[in-house]
């Protein structure tokens, strides 16, 4: 999930397709669906969720298609709220830069409850406990160091150990795959319990999962052949993303369909199966796989959106604080620790509300699916006027453009019209999003001023 400006210290030509295929895979941190995401999916779509996900990665590689309008013409690193402000404009593009930081950060606060639950379930047994509040500052604290430092390093070591996390997991998808044999799950392909609405609104979900297919433009200065490599990365990451989840959620549904609870009702569906198939020793793995796995993501995040807020800030819409640059590592260090102090004072404040680990990720996810639905639309419309302005708009992009807002819309409206009502303890949020909002009309009126 990250977009990183280019360096003077960037190796040009180090990277081949399959290596920033891989960093760009790793970002999505794929492992966190079929572990922490599946379970809310199929509460909202039941046996419909690899319908779900076959319908979130359709319309995903609409956006990617459009994405690459810009990455196969250009090979400089650029991000979503570049494209956006170049190409439609100061007002939109401060619209974009917003909704970038809305959506990563509190993509950025759902992970960091996800750790505290993988840190729970890792502790389980040992006679010893920490807080859910102390594991969440801890690993904060650890994350915004990483970022402040410069993620080079730390983003070798995530790549490895999310490899090995989704290996672990396909392993396990294999055994129960093969277990159930040749033939087809009946139940899903009916789609039992899938409708009215369900599918829709976990399609909108399904935006959650996906989160950092993008990330492959931040490589332009690195990979060899750019123009080439970095389009087929950005939609090769989608269509591996979603060729996994589809096939993970269908194992899960088809291992867990005899066990004592259904997939919505697992906290960890993954450790019930690995226990149910007699590979329990892969439970521990598993686990250490999956916190690595969202500290990648919200290491990932902080990242990101501390190069939109440098940016934003370059441009006036922050304070020229947040375009200071830490001169030791390179960094944005002001931006970088005001997003992880906000992103963490989300987390900290739902858990001081007695709110559930797994229910701060569900809840914070739910909230960063729209600010990525809308800056994805914003992206569509970009591609076209950007094509139109080069004379290079064809019949075709204007269909790639077409579908992908269509699909979004569609995925919009069905999210507001089956969304459930709010938990009571959701007003957290509302009020943070409140204050950012306040801080935003704030910047809008200085940049102006």
């Amino acid at each position: 999930m990250s977009e990183r400006a280019p360096s003077a210290s960037l190796r040009q030509g180090s990277l081949s397709f399959v290596e920033v295929l891989a960093t760009s895979v790793a970002l999505i941190g794929p492992s966190m669906t079929p572990i922490l995401i599946a379970p809310y999916m199929y509460a909202l779509a039941g046996n419909g969720t690899w319908l779900a996900y076959v319908f979130g990665g359709t319309m995903l590689t609409f956006v990617a298609l459009c994405i690459n309008q810009f990455a196969r013409r250009s090979s400089a690193a650029g991000s979503m709220y570049g494209y956006v402000a170049e190409h439609l404009g100061a007002m939109l593009g401060g619209i974009a830069g917003w909704t970038l930081l809305w959506a990563y950060g509190f993509v950025a606060a759902a992970v960091l409850g996800a750790m505290a639950l993988f840190v729970e379930l890792l502790l389980q047994g040992t006679g010893f406990q920490l807080p859910a509040i102390g594991i969440v500052v801890i690993l904060a604290v650890v994350a915004w160091q990483a970022a402040y430092r410069g993620v080079q390093i730390s983003a070798i070591v995530m790549l490895v150990l999310e490899v090995v996390s989704v290996s672990i997991i396909c392993l396990v998808v294999g055994i129960v795959l093969h277990d159930h044999g040749p033939s087809l799950d009946a139940n899903q392909l009916h789609l039992v319990h899938a409708f009215p609405g369900g599918v829709g609104l976990a399609i909108a979900f399904a935006v959650f999962s996906f989160v950092g297919f993008e990330s492959a433009t931040a490589f332009g200065a690195e990979a060899k052949r750019p123009l080439v490599t970095i389009p087929r990365a950005v939609v090769g990451s989608v269509l591996f993303a979603s060729a996994f989840f589809v096939i993970a959620t269908y194992a899960e549904i088809v291992g867990l369909a005899h066990a004592g609870k259904p997939l919505d009702q697992q906290t960890f569906p993954l450790g019930t199966l690995v226990n149910a198939y007699g590979i329990g020793e892969l439970r521990l793995p598993i686990t250490v796989g999956a916190l690595f796995s969202a500290f990648s993501v919200c290491l990932a995040c902080i990242t990101t959106a501390g190069r939109v807020a440098y940016a934003m800030a370059s441009a006036g819409l922050l304070p020229r604080a947040f375009g200071r640059i830490e001169r030791r590592h390179g960094t944005p260090n002001v931006a970088v620790t005001v997003i992880t102090a906000i992103t963490l004072a989300v987390a900290v404040g739902a858990l001081a509300l007695r709110v559930a680990p797994i229910d701060v990720f569900n809840n914070c996810g739910t909230l960063s699916t729209f600010g990525f639905i809308l800056i994805y639309m914003l992206i569509a419309v970009a591609a076209l006027v950007y094509t139109k302005r080069l004379g290079e708009m064809r019949v075709v992009d204007v269909a790639i453009s077409g579908i992908a807002l269509v699909l979004l819309i569609l995925a919009t409206i069905e999210f507001f019209a089956t969304i459930p009502a709010p938990p009571q303890h959701w007003f957290v949020y509302y009020f943070l999003a409140f204050i950012v909002a306040g801080s935003i009309a704030f910047a809008f009126r200085r940049a102006s001023a």
